[in-house]
């Protein structure tokens, strides 16, 4: 525990004056947006080092033509052109095995220091984030999405708010983290040189 300990000291001077900066400390929206941003950076970095990006792309077009031809088959009734392809299925595993363990070497590399950040994030004052949102997308996108997290908060009917009112129609830190990291990961996919991943 000495280690987290001072680890979570080492974040707390790295942020701690972010969050003094912050145009709202006690709310501190600006600062979340920043760990979002850190994070974006890292994961994507990783991505961009880790990952042969060529092959993965090859991988991918084997894997779809694979598919398309297996449906194709399927749909014709053609007995032995299925059997032929079910033969060549091997190739078709090894594959995808292949590019899940391309995928899952950046995850391994960040996985411990995005952990720590999350687990310094819910002991720190970022934890009582909770941030209103206007009531319209709130109720018809991210409610029936997020309930189980939008009530973080110990009264969700009394919240603090970035422009100062006590609204229920708020989203926790995790919450508001997701929606930053969200917006922000294709445009520092882009900033780091890679594809769209959509």
């Amino acid at each position: 525990m000495d280690i987290l300990a001072g680890i979570f000291g080492y974040f707390n001077q790295i942020f701690d004056p972010i969050i003094a900066l912050d145009p709202n400390p006690k709310n501190p929206l600006l600062t979340i947006f920043l760990v979002a941003l850190i994070i974006s950076f890292i994961t994507q970095i990783a991505q961009k080092y880790l990952m042969d990006h060529e092959r993965l792309d090859t991988l991918k077009k084997e894997i779809a033509e694979f598919q398309k031809k297996m449906n194709d088959v399927r749909k014709s009734g053609d007995t032995n052109a299925t059997n032929k392809l079910q033969s060549q299925q091997s190739d078709f595993m090894k594959a995808q095995s292949e590019m899940m363990m391309m995928s899952f070497k950046p995850m391994l590399v960040t996985f411990v220091p995005i952990l720590l950040i999350f687990w310094w994030m819910r002991s720190s004052p970022l934890a009582n984030v909770y941030i209103s949102l206007p009531l319209l997308p709130f109720w018809n996108i991210l409610a029936p999405i997020w309930q189980p997290l939008l009530h973080w908060a110990p009264n969700p009917d009394v919240v603090f708010t970035a422009v100062g009112y006590h609204l229920p129609n708020a989203v926790g830190f995790f919450c508001w983290y997701f929606l930053c990291s969200l917006a922000l990961s294709q445009v520092v996919r882009k900033l780091v040189g890679l594809k769209s991943a959509f």
